[in-house]
């Protein structure tokens, strides 16, 4: 005879990340146009920090990413010849190879900035105007601090009993 078994209670902070698993799941399956789909996490991840901060080295992106420099290499060799980006010689430091987004890679960000504008539509739809303005104000805390420094303290509480 087969005895039951009972799965634990999630955690708040298991149940806040599964619930981020669901939006992310269904704002990707509600936007197949994202063509960037082809492309795996890690390329993704190179032609965001690229989108974002500009051509730079291979090694400094590597850093910023946690990768390896073979991990990298392997990355960008199939960006390359899939025509997201180009390597160009460092102006000053013959040892270093710069990263850039092509055409192709540019547009490819752009879509990549759409999925990410819609996911936060979908995801703060459901949000009063004042708790919109708060998690948009956290997020762009979050994403601008630095490793050192703290967000500053938020001075208005809303309180929201979503589900």
């Amino acid at each position: 005879m087969k005895t039951a078994t009972t799965k634990p209670t999630p955690t708040a902070e298991e149940n806040h990340a599964r619930a981020m698993m669901r939006l992310i799941h269904q704002v990707t399956a509600s936007h197949p146009e994202r063509t960037t789909l082809e492309l795996n996490v890690r390329q993704r991840l190179i032609i965001q920090s690229l989108g974002i901060g500009g051509s730079r080295t291979i090694a400094a992106i590597g850093l910023q990413l946690g990768l390896t420099p073979s991990t990298m290499t392997g990355l960008v060799d199939r960006l390359e010849e899939q025509g997201y980006v180009r390597r160009e010689d460092h102006p000053s430091d013959r040892r270093a190879t710069l990263l850039r987004l092509t055409r192709k890679g540019e547009s490819a960000f752009q879509r990549e900035v759409e999925f990410y504008r819609a996911l936060l539509e979908e995801t703060l739809s459901a949000l009063g105007d004042d708790a919109k303005r708060l998690m948009l104000n956290a997020l762009d805390c979050m994403g601008r601090r630095s490793s050192a420094g703290l967000c500053p303290p938020m001075t208005k509480r809303v309180l929201w009993t979503g589900a």
